[in-house]
């Protein structure tokens, strides 16, 4: 398996993971059965974790400086983007690079 494909992969795996965690804790969030064990209504499910959420934001501030507006739309666009959906995203690309360009 070729490194392209392993990435792409793991992004893919990783971005479902996220998703497929967020779902469960939206669904434990909203029975009343079992928010009420353990102080499970305390949490905040509602929150997508983001790019902007993870690292500091002067890290972003390449983005002001990008010539093209419309250049700097997309890469905000991607910025606050959720997370687990720019994984598949990035997972599913790769993957689809991997697979056109396979040598035999």
């Amino acid at each position: 398996m070729k490194k392209t494909n392993l990435i792409g992969m793991t992004s893919l795996l990783g971005g479902i993971s996220m998703w497929g965690w967020r779902a469960l804790g939206d669904f434990m969030g909203s029975s009343r059965k079992l928010s009420s064990y353990g102080g499970m209504s305390e949490i905040d499910y509602s929150g997508h974790t983001r790019l902007v959420d993870i690292m500091d934001e002067a890290n972003f501030d390449f983005v002001d400086q990008l010539p093209w507006q419309p250049l700097q739309d997309g890469a905000n666009y991607l910025i606050t983007m959720d997370l687990w959906l720019l994984l598949v995203i990035v997972g599913a690309f790769l993957l689809i690079v991997g697979g056109l360009f396979i040598k035999k």
